[in-house]
């Protein structure tokens, strides 16, 4: 040959070769497109499974409020035994939604109503050691205060009656918590605990009728100290 054949271009060491940036972006999503698909998948399960959550309780609470629906017109009826049996296989069933909290409620009051007090502070106990919704709180300590009374544990009723008022819940009941409160120790002959009740009203419910009512209370135990 005449001519020394010309030397294979290589490129200068430290130089980069250039690469067409339409082609680096799509090397990118090339390699990445597995984890890109993947990481989408993740999301839509995801948001899927929360949207089927929710959907899931907010039937489950529909079936519960029916079922609820269905005792509360038993009980109104009369037929306090089939009430009871569907209250009690609602609350078994949907156990935790609000519907089954209500249910524990209507349940307690149709034990007292079946003088079935006992069995009524047996639920209540259970139920206000679960720790239900603040909505629930103060009438579950008011029932359970009442079937104690019932049953003539009048000092343990009282005591009820406080856990109650001192519950988050409407102002009202919880006034209404502490003149029954009141009621309870006077009837187990501890005054101290009773005025103490009555107090309480007067300084944190100051409008009727809990105060007036308070105010009531404690000039009759007044009267009766001074005639003891």
């Amino acid at each position: 040959m005449t001519k020394r054949a010309k030397k294979e271009e290589r490129p200068v060491p430290g130089k980069p070769e250039e690469i067409d940036p339409g082609e680096r972006v799509l090397a990118w999503v090339k390699a990445r497109q597995r984890s890109l698909t993947v990481a989408a998948v993740v999301v839509a399960v995801v948001g899927g499974g929360v949207w089927f959550t929710t959907t899931a309780q907010q039937r489950r609470e529909a079936f519960a409020r029916r079922e609820l629906s269905q005792a509360r017109l038993a009980a109104e009826s009369g037929n306090l035994a089939l009430a009871t049996n569907d209250l009690s296989r609602l609350i078994g069933t949907y156990g935790g939604s609000r519907a089954a909290q209500e249910a524990a409620l209507v349940l307690a009051q149709v034990r007292l109503l079946q003088n079935q007090a006992e069995l009524a502070i047996v639920d209540l106990e259970r139920f206000i050691a679960v720790g239900p919704d603040d909505d629930y709180q103060v009438q579950a300590h008011q029932l359970l205060g009442a079937a104690l009374e019932q049953t003539s544990r009048f000092a343990a009723a009282g005591e009820a009656y406080l856990a109650g008022a001192n519950s988050p819940g409407f102002d009202f009941l919880r006034s209404e918590l502490l003149l029954d409160a009141g009621r309870a120790f006077v009837l187990a002959r501890d005054t101290a605990r009773a005025v103490a009740a009555y107090e309480r009203v007067l300084t944190e419910f100051e409008d009727p009728p809990g105060a007036t009512e308070a105010r009531l209370r404690l000039a009759e135990l007044s009267r009766f100290d001074i005639a003891g």
